[in-house]
């Protein structure tokens, strides 16, 4: 029995005891454990009910490999981003400040049951902001390593180094990514948007017609984009009959520079293309 467990504990407890299914069973442990004492002496107990939850959700993700079961978040804007946390982490609280969406944010464990979804603006750019809930079941995490990046949320009243190595083991992911550590000082909403658009490696291209202004929206490309990803990316015939393009701005020596196909672009670079 653990020493000086709240109430909420036992009742989880019991919950778990009389719970006919294993998604039942998943639910009252990640409840015991979010509820559990965290002082040394509970620590054999937290280390048996996280042992217990692993492996039900090693027999969940078999049977939903077997059954091809999954959940995805249809990308939508220039980049997709997941945000990816225990319970009580705050995750809910950046989507919301990100993307000024409203979502159920609550003292009570696991008030996220399914994904959330916003949309967050950054410099002309669209970025897909999805919270995955705090259960990180594999159906729900396999979006996060399908994301062009993972923001890690971390409660910085905790083990915030032990938050990020389970984290990680468990969405195992070779994305881009960021630490974003909660509930030690004040978040600043613009300077996280700048830290996830870093982190995703892009830059953003304005393209114009000559004689005209650039377009408001730019292309988003990967860090090293050059002429020819636009080319390929405004018209399948750009590259085919391309004769040269000028550029404006951080990659030329000079202001409307001709360059050719290869000339590698940078962030916020003005492009017209002449073919």
């Amino acid at each position: 029995m653990p020493i000086n467990a709240k109430p909420e504990f036992f009742k989880a407890q019991e919950k778990f005891l009389s719970a006919k299914s294993r998604e039942e069973k998943i639910a009252a442990l990640e409840e015991m454990i979010a509820l559990a004492p965290k002082h040394k002496g509970a620590e054999k107990l937290l280390a048996q009910l996280r042992t217990k939850l692993a492996k039900l959700r090693a027999e969940e993700e078999r049977e939903q490999k077997r059954g091809g079961k999954f959940v995805s978040v249809a990308k939508e804007g220039d980049a997709q981003v997941c945000l990816v946390g225990f319970t009580q982490s705050g995750k809910s609280t950046i989507l919301s400040m990100l993307t000024n969406k409203k979502v159920a944010i609550s003292n009570v464990p696991y008030t996220t049951k399914a994904p959330e979804v916003g949309t967050m603006e950054y410099g002309g750019v669209k970025i897909q902001i999805v919270e995955i809930p705090s259960t990180l079941k594999n159906v729900y995490v396999s979006i996060a390593r399908n994301a062009d990046g993972v923001v890690y949320v971390l409660d910085g009243s905790k083990d915030v180094a032990k938050q990020r190595f389970e984290l990680e083991q468990i969405v195992r992911s070779k994305k881009p990514s960021i630490v974003v550590v909660t509930k030690i000082s004040q978040l600043d909403p613009e300077e996280l948007k700048e830290k996830i658009w870093k982190m995703l490696g892009m830059i953003r291209i304005y393209t114009k017609e000559p004689g005209r202004e650039p377009e408001s929206h730019p292309l988003v490309l990967k860090n090293g984009a050059t002429v020819r990803d636009v080319a390929n990316r405004l018209h399948k015939d750009f590259v085919k009959f391309f004769k040269f393009a000028r550029v404006w701005g951080a990659s030329v020596k000079f202001q409307g520079e001709k360059v050719g196909l290869d000339h590698e672009l940078k962030d916020k670079d003005i492009i017209e293309i002449h073919c």
